[in-house]
């Protein structure tokens, strides 16, 4: 007997009642240890129930008796189910019982193991006291055993019944005269007999010993009950001569077993993630349990329509539903339970009850299921009967039972399919994710292969949108990316895809391509939708741009290569100055794939140390002496040697590890000017640093610069942070805010490469620099052109320059003066300052400390 029951909170709540209310002396006892006991085993012993619970069955036995009650757990421990002794029980006053006590195993956690019994015991004093007294003894027994709750017979050697107890009781509902002269063994269920005849020969072959055996008998109303029956073979007792057989009808207790049996099957089935319609049939099989004789059925709600997910015994196709789901569709309607015995007399909805009649249903329950946090119902088990039928309260709770575990069942469902969802979507635009486009990339190349057609994937990412997302904050930033992805929906067909790839970059994939021109065509009006304005609660607009690779699908094996095509075809594009379309062609796989490398290095050097800090001097062209230097970073690379910035930054800026090499650069730089400013006397020094607009467009500039130079003792007016014209003129968001809060601090900011970036007067005005650096392609080309008219425009330009700095009361610096007649055109303009190979290269911060030192002058 495997264990079925659940556990013990469970148990004691299927049990409780019965044994409290039971007339017979019952206990639960965990192994021969007594755990519950009901009050009437207490007025067996005559003790307390707190003298009785926690105490061995073997402590009440007369010391004489208590072997027999060791040689049933070892039988029990042998595998046996149940089974029973006659033993003497003692009393506080010392007077003996003799009893009858029947031990059911509950619990059977290993093959051999048991560890919860149900114990019954029979107070069989007055059957022993009437075969030693007179015939008034004798009336005495018989009264207590015909008014006993179990059955007690006497049957002859041809198991023909000839007493029981059974016709003053009416056991089974069947009449007295019913018993005389019945043969038990040819009404066991067949299923039973093989077990019962064993059971029965073995009776004879051991007179005196109880053997044990439980069967299925009829009961009046059809049905099986279940029963333990227990032989004493008394042949040979002159004053019995027959087989005493006691009955104790378990039917109740079978019945909760049964109901566990189907709880446990129904939620290892959810547990498991099965099928619905499996889950739905075992509920369908608790409901049978219980309302046997009836016909049952779940409905859910699917799409507004009450739709049929279960049934039993409903035959005859479409007809058969109608009735129980008029049912289930009254009680979604009430929204509560519906229990009637009989339509005909019990209060029933009298359209309802009209329907029912006719169609032949007596009898009916129904109860409705609610899903997790809904108010109304979204289905309903019922159960209907052709006949009256008076509704148990154990089926009222079987109803109740499947329709929670029904409930379960569809959260547990709408769960699954929810994270399902969610694995394959992006949970902030709903768009497909990596995951489901890598699919549909791979679906499409094999419809490819198969019929021939010509597919594409469009790469795109909105440029810039680090900046708006680091400026306006990321509630902003989601917002513009769910309109970007609404917009790049409604212009694609219903056959095409698109996805969320991750941050700000979106792939299309269009799956019927006649020609390479549709792929173009496509992309040119993705980039149309997504350059009309953004607006903004407030009604601010923020304006974006796309850059598109485009790539076709050749001669992939898998959908990964084929996007990393389209992923190099849209670097490329942004390599030439964004809001480009480029379609791939092979050239850009070997880019993409030495950027890739790139990248891998540059993060690996950071850690290893690779990266070094250059100085290039800066040069008062007042008194021609070095008053500053600007901080630049060189790289050692293992395998390629000294690499120069731009080999590369660019990549840096791109994956976001400028952030930390940035922060690197003024650590190193602070800390190696400080130590050189403590060796030599000089009033002041300007350390240049550059720094991204991405950097500035982070919001936290102000908080790593002030650290730094904090950490390292450098003071916040000798920093010159320097950021290119290029980067600020590309900038989405006007980083003025941010500039602010920066010179609040006292540190300086300076234009780098001015003249490059085409910005206006008014946003230079805007800005608060303090400093303005004039590009070396103006300044090389002074004096040094053979094409005299060229030379004189750069001229111009350096002229105009220094003009519109010294208007807007800002310093100048000149890059890249490499001559004399350079030096001296800038200072004929009046220009505050110079770098270039005239005064020195960049240098190692060794060599750099000894040039500043030694105090040039030019």
């Amino acid at each position: 007997m495997s264990d079925t029951f659940g556990d013990t909170a469970t148990r004691s709540t299927d049990w409780g009642s019965l044994i409290d209310q039971s007339s017979i002396a019952t206990g639960i006892a965990d192994e021969f240890t007594l755990r519950r006991v009901n009050p009437a085993l207490c007025a067996l012993v005559d003790r307390t129930i707190e003298d009785v619970a926690g105490r061995d069955l073997r402590d009440f036995v007369h010391p004489d008796d208590r072997s027999m009650v060791d040689d049933i757990e070892r039988k029990l421990a042998g595998g046996g189910d149940s089974a029973s002794v006659h033993v003497r029980i003692v009393r506080p006053d010392g007077r003996p019982c003799h009893v009858s006590v029947e031990v059911v195993v509950l619990e059977r956690p290993g093959r051999r193991r048991f560890s919860e019994v149900l114990v019954q015991a029979v107070d069989l004093t007055d059957l022993y006291q009437a075969r030693m007294d007179n015939a008034a003894s004798g009336r005495r027994f018989s009264k207590l055993l015909t008014n006993a709750r179990d059955i007690v017979s006497v049957l002859d050697a041809e198991g023909v019944m000839r007493y029981s107890t059974a016709t003053n009781v009416g056991a089974l509902g069947f009449p007295s005269d019913f018993w005389e002269g019945w043969r038990p063994l040819e009404s066991i269920h067949p299923d039973d007999r093989p077990a019962a005849l064993i059971a029965w020969d073995e009776v004879l072959a051991k007179p005196g010993e109880a053997i044990d055996v439980e069967v299925r008998m009829p009961s009046a109303d059809g049905h099986w009950a279940d029963l333990v029956l227990t032989g004493v073979n008394l042949l040979d007792d002159p004053d019995v001569q027959g087989v005493v057989m006691t009955a104790r009808n378990v039917s109740q207790l079978r019945q909760s077993e049964r109901i566990a049996s189907c709880q446990a099957a129904v939620l290892e089935l959810i547990a498991r993630s099965a099928p619905a319609s499996e889950i739905f049939d075992r509920c369908i099989d608790l409901l049978q349990v219980t309302g046997r004789g009836g016909r049952s059925a779940i409905f859910m709600i699917e799409d507004g329509v009450l739709d049929l997910h279960a049934a039993e015994g409903l035959t005859g196709g479409e007809a058969a539903l109608e009735i129980p789901m008029a049912l289930g569709a009254h009680v979604l309607a009430e929204a509560k339970p519906e229990v009637t015995s009989d339509v005909t007399v019990d209060s029933v909805d009298e359209g309802l009850r009209a329907a029912l009649t006719e169609a032949g249903v007596k009898a009916f329950w129904a109860h409705p299921v609610y899903a997790h946090g809904s108010s109304r119902p979204v289905g309903a088990c019922c159960t209907v009967f052709d006949h009256v039928h008076q509704v148990q309260p154990e089926e009222t709770l079987a109803a109740e039972l499947a329709s929670k575990l029904v409930s379960i069942a569809i959260d547990h469902i709408d769960a699954e399919a929810q994270l399902a969802h969610q694995a394959l979507h992006d949970a902030l635009t709903g768009l497909p994710n990596r995951t489901l486009l890598l699919d549909r990339l791979d679906h499409a190349l094999a419809r490819r292969d198969r019929t021939g057609s010509k597919v594409a994937v469009l790469f795109c990412d909105l440029d810039r949108f680090k900046v708006v997302n680091d400026s306006l904050g990321h509630g902003v930033g989601d917002q513009l990316l769910i309109a970007a992805a609404q917009r790049l929906e409604a212009t694609l067909s219903p056959g095409d895809t698109v996805a969320r790839f991750g941050g700000d970059e979106f792939v299309v994939l269009l799956e019927d391509v006649s020609e390479e021109q549709d792929a173009v065509e496509v992309a040119d009006r993705i980039s149309a939708a997504l350059a009309r304005p953004f607006e903004l609660p407030g009604g601010q607009d923020v304006y974006l741009t796309t850059s598109i690779g485009i790539a076709f699908a050749i001669d992939h094996g898998s959908g990964d290569g084929w996007l990393r095509d389209a992923d190099a075809a849209m670097y490329k594009a942004k390599e030439q100055g964004r809001d480009q379309l480029v379609v791939f062609d092979t050239a850009m796989r070997d880019a993409a794939m030495e950027r890739l490398q790139v990248e891998h290095d540059l993060r690996r050097g950071l850690d290893r140390g690779e990266l070094v800090v250059h100085y290039l001097p800066t040069v008062d062209l007042t008194t021609g002496r070095i008053v500053g230097g600007e901080a630049l970073v060189r790289w050692h690379h293992p395998v390629r040697g000294l690499l120069s910035p731009g080999e590369f930054v660019p990549v840096a800026e791109e994956t976001g590890v400028i952030d930390e090499l940035g922060r690197r650069v003024l650590d190193v730089a602070t800390r190696d000017i400080a130590v050189l400013l403590d060796s030599i006397d000089v009033e002041s020094f300007l350390l240049g640093v550059n720094i991204s607009a991405r950097q500035i467009a982070s919001g936290d500039v102000v908080g790593w610069v002030s650290e730094i130079c904090r950490r390292n003792r450098w003071p916040l007016e000798c920093l010159l942070l320097e950021v290119t014209e290029t980067a600020l003129s590309r900038g989405v968001i006007d980083p003025a805010q941010e500039l602010d809060r920066v010179t609040e601090l006292g540190v300086r900011l300076a234009i780098d490469d001015f003249g490059t970036g085409h910005s206006s007067l008014t946003r230079l005005g805007q800005l608060p620099v303090s400093q303005v650096k004039v590009d070396r392609s103006f300044v090389s080309a002074i004096g040094s052109s053979p094409d005299r008219s060229a030379a004189s425009g750069s001229g111009q330009i350096v002229d105009a320059v220094v003009a519109l700095a010294r208007a807007m009361d800002l310093r100048t610096c000149a890059e890249g003066v490499e001559s004399g007649e350079q030096l001296d055109h800038l200072r004929r303009l009046g220009c505050h300052y110079a770098q270039g190979y005239l005064f020195s290269e960049p240098l190692p911060i060794e060599q750099f400390k000894a040039l500043v030192k030694a105090d040039p002058r030019w």
